[in-house]
Protein backbone atom coordinates (compact mmCIF):
# COMPACT_ATOMS: atom_id res chain seq x y z
CA UNK A 1 0.00 0.00 0.00
CA UNK A 2 1.09 3.57 -0.64
CA UNK A 3 1.64 6.06 2.18
CA UNK A 4 -1.46 8.19 2.79
CA UNK A 5 -2.04 10.88 5.37
CA UNK A 6 -2.72 14.61 5.29
CA UNK A 7 0.99 15.11 5.95
CA UNK A 8 2.10 13.02 2.98
CA UNK A 9 0.34 10.82 0.45
CA UNK A 10 1.14 9.05 -2.81
CA UNK A 11 -1.54 8.31 -5.41
CA UNK A 12 -1.06 6.02 -8.40
CA UNK A 13 -3.09 6.09 -11.62
CA UNK A 14 -2.71 3.15 -13.99
CA UNK A 15 -4.15 2.27 -17.38
CA UNK A 16 -5.09 -1.40 -17.49
CA UNK A 17 -4.44 -1.44 -21.25
CA UNK A 18 -0.89 -0.07 -20.82
CA UNK A 19 0.80 -1.67 -17.84
CA UNK A 20 4.12 -0.09 -18.88
CA UNK A 21 2.94 3.43 -17.98
CA UNK A 22 1.46 5.08 -14.92
CA UNK A 23 0.97 8.49 -13.38
CA UNK A 24 1.72 9.42 -9.80
CA UNK A 25 0.62 12.31 -7.60
CA UNK A 26 2.76 12.91 -4.52
CA UNK A 27 1.54 15.37 -1.91
CA UNK A 28 4.22 17.55 -0.43
CA UNK A 29 5.01 16.70 3.20
CA UNK A 30 3.94 19.17 5.87
CA UNK A 31 6.80 21.22 7.23
CA UNK A 32 8.34 21.49 3.77
CA UNK A 33 7.97 24.27 1.17
CA UNK A 34 6.02 21.69 -0.86
CA UNK A 35 3.43 21.12 1.88
CA UNK A 36 0.06 19.92 0.64
CA UNK A 37 0.82 20.63 -3.01
CA UNK A 38 0.32 17.83 -5.53
CA UNK A 39 3.36 16.96 -7.63
CA UNK A 40 2.58 14.87 -10.70
CA UNK A 41 4.94 12.42 -12.38
CA UNK A 42 4.69 10.31 -15.53
CA UNK A 43 6.16 6.84 -15.12
CA UNK A 44 7.39 4.43 -17.78
CA UNK A 45 8.40 0.86 -17.01
CA UNK A 46 10.92 -0.28 -19.68
CA UNK A 47 10.72 -3.80 -21.11
CA UNK A 48 13.65 -4.81 -18.88
CA UNK A 49 11.94 -3.63 -15.67
CA UNK A 50 12.54 -4.70 -12.87
CA UNK A 51 16.09 -5.42 -14.02
CA UNK A 52 16.36 -1.69 -14.76
CA UNK A 53 14.67 1.19 -12.91
CA UNK A 54 11.50 2.88 -14.10
CA UNK A 55 11.77 6.23 -15.87
CA UNK A 56 10.10 9.22 -14.22
CA UNK A 57 9.26 12.67 -15.52
CA UNK A 58 8.00 15.48 -13.28
CA UNK A 59 4.97 17.14 -14.87
CA UNK A 60 4.49 19.85 -12.24
CA UNK A 61 6.91 22.40 -13.65
CA UNK A 62 4.76 25.38 -14.61
CA UNK A 63 5.20 24.36 -18.25
CA UNK A 64 8.96 24.22 -17.86
CA UNK A 65 9.30 27.44 -15.85
CA UNK A 66 10.04 26.04 -12.39
CA UNK A 67 12.86 23.98 -10.98
CA UNK A 68 11.29 22.84 -7.72
CA UNK A 69 14.46 21.35 -6.27
CA UNK A 70 18.10 20.77 -7.18
CA UNK A 71 16.93 17.20 -7.94
CA UNK A 72 13.80 18.21 -9.90
CA UNK A 73 14.58 20.06 -13.11
CA UNK A 74 12.26 22.40 -15.00
CA UNK A 75 12.37 19.99 -17.97
CA UNK A 76 10.96 17.25 -15.71
CA UNK A 77 14.18 15.34 -15.05
CA UNK A 78 14.23 13.62 -11.65
CA UNK A 79 17.71 13.16 -10.16
CA UNK A 80 17.70 10.17 -7.86
CA UNK A 81 20.35 7.49 -7.47
CA UNK A 82 17.77 4.69 -7.64
CA UNK A 83 16.82 5.95 -11.11
CA UNK A 84 20.44 6.07 -12.25
CA UNK A 85 20.30 9.85 -12.64
CA UNK A 86 22.41 10.67 -9.57
CA UNK A 87 25.29 9.12 -7.65
CA UNK A 88 24.59 6.98 -4.61
CA UNK A 89 22.61 3.81 -4.01
CA UNK A 90 21.87 2.38 -7.45
CA UNK A 91 18.86 0.33 -8.53
CA UNK A 92 19.25 -3.27 -7.41
CA UNK A 93 16.99 -5.62 -9.42
CA UNK A 94 16.77 -8.07 -6.52
CA UNK A 95 15.77 -5.58 -3.83
CA UNK A 96 14.76 -2.17 -5.27
CA UNK A 97 11.08 -1.40 -5.76
CA UNK A 98 8.92 1.22 -7.41
CA UNK A 99 7.50 2.07 -3.97
CA UNK A 100 11.05 2.72 -2.77
CA UNK A 101 11.49 5.23 -5.62
CA UNK A 102 8.27 7.06 -4.72
CA UNK A 103 9.02 7.19 -1.00
CA UNK A 104 12.56 8.39 -1.80
CA UNK A 105 11.16 11.30 -3.83
CA UNK A 106 8.86 12.23 -0.98
CA UNK A 107 11.42 11.85 1.80
CA UNK A 108 14.75 12.75 0.15
CA UNK A 109 13.72 15.38 -2.40
CA UNK A 110 10.55 17.03 -1.07
CA UNK A 111 12.36 18.06 2.12
CA UNK A 112 12.14 21.03 4.47
CA UNK A 113 15.42 22.60 3.29
CA UNK A 114 15.81 21.68 -0.40
CA UNK A 115 18.47 24.35 -0.99
CA UNK A 116 20.96 22.03 0.70
CA UNK A 117 20.21 19.22 -1.81
CA UNK A 118 22.50 21.12 -4.21
CA UNK A 119 25.93 19.45 -4.16
CA UNK A 120 28.33 21.37 -1.94
CA UNK A 121 25.65 23.58 -0.41
CA UNK A 122 25.29 21.32 2.64
CA UNK A 123 28.57 22.87 3.83
CA UNK A 124 26.68 26.18 4.29
CA UNK A 125 24.00 24.63 6.50
CA UNK A 126 25.39 25.95 9.78
CA UNK A 127 26.30 29.43 8.51
CA UNK A 128 24.01 32.49 8.76
CA UNK A 129 24.47 33.08 5.01
CA UNK A 130 23.48 29.49 4.22
CA UNK A 131 20.40 29.71 6.42
CA UNK A 132 19.39 33.01 4.75
CA UNK A 133 19.84 31.54 1.26
CA UNK A 134 17.84 28.47 2.27
CA UNK A 135 14.98 30.69 3.51
CA UNK A 136 15.01 32.69 0.28
CA UNK A 137 15.02 29.47 -1.74
CA UNK A 138 12.10 28.15 0.33
CA UNK A 139 10.18 31.40 -0.25
CA UNK A 140 10.40 30.86 -4.00
CA UNK A 141 9.51 27.17 -3.74
CA UNK A 142 6.52 27.95 -1.51
CA UNK A 143 5.21 30.52 -4.00
CA UNK A 144 5.64 28.09 -6.89
CA UNK A 145 4.01 25.30 -4.88
CA UNK A 146 0.94 27.52 -4.50
CA UNK A 147 1.02 28.57 -8.16
CA UNK A 148 1.65 25.22 -9.82
CA UNK A 149 1.08 22.39 -7.32
CA UNK A 150 -2.15 23.89 -5.94
CA UNK A 151 -3.85 26.63 -7.99
CA UNK A 152 -2.92 25.28 -11.43
CA UNK A 153 -4.35 21.87 -10.49
CA UNK A 154 -7.53 23.46 -9.13
CA UNK A 155 -7.98 25.53 -12.30
CA UNK A 156 -7.06 22.70 -14.68
CA UNK A 157 -7.26 19.35 -12.88
CA UNK A 158 -4.95 16.83 -14.55
CA UNK A 159 -6.83 14.20 -16.53
CA UNK A 160 -7.46 11.15 -14.40
CA UNK A 161 -6.76 13.05 -11.18
CA UNK A 162 -9.84 15.32 -11.23
CA UNK A 163 -11.55 13.61 -8.28
CA UNK A 164 -8.31 13.44 -6.32
CA UNK A 165 -7.61 17.16 -6.79
CA UNK A 166 -11.12 18.13 -5.69
CA UNK A 167 -11.10 15.79 -2.68
CA UNK A 168 -7.53 16.66 -1.63
CA UNK A 169 -8.03 20.41 -1.60
CA UNK A 170 -11.58 20.23 -0.20
CA UNK A 171 -10.55 17.94 2.65
CA UNK A 172 -7.38 19.89 3.45
CA UNK A 173 -8.57 23.43 2.61
CA UNK A 174 -8.16 24.76 6.16
CA UNK A 175 -4.66 23.28 6.41
CA UNK A 176 -3.74 24.69 2.98
CA UNK A 177 -5.03 28.17 3.83
CA UNK A 178 -3.28 28.11 7.20
CA UNK A 179 -0.02 27.02 5.60
CA UNK A 180 -0.24 29.74 2.94
CA UNK A 181 -0.88 32.40 5.61
CA UNK A 182 2.11 31.16 7.59
CA UNK A 183 4.30 31.17 4.49
CA UNK A 184 3.26 34.77 3.75
CA UNK A 185 4.10 35.86 7.32
CA UNK A 186 7.48 34.13 7.25
CA UNK A 187 8.56 35.28 3.79
CA UNK A 188 11.66 37.45 3.52
CA UNK A 189 10.28 39.01 0.31
CA UNK A 190 7.52 41.61 0.35
CA UNK A 191 6.66 40.64 -3.26
CA UNK A 192 6.18 37.01 -2.27
CA UNK A 193 4.19 38.04 0.84
CA UNK A 194 1.81 40.03 -1.39
CA UNK A 195 1.40 37.20 -3.88
CA UNK A 196 0.79 34.54 -1.25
Amino acid sequence: SLPSSPAAAIFLLVDETRMDVAQVAISGPTGSPYALGLFLFDVFFPDLYPDVPPLLLLRTTGNGLVRFNPNLYSDGKVCLSLLGTWHGEAWNPSSSTFLQVLVSIQSLILVDQPYFNEPGYELQKSSPEGRRRSREYNDTIRLNTVRYAMLEHLRNPPMGFEDLVRAHFKELRNFVLGECRRWARESLSSDIRREL
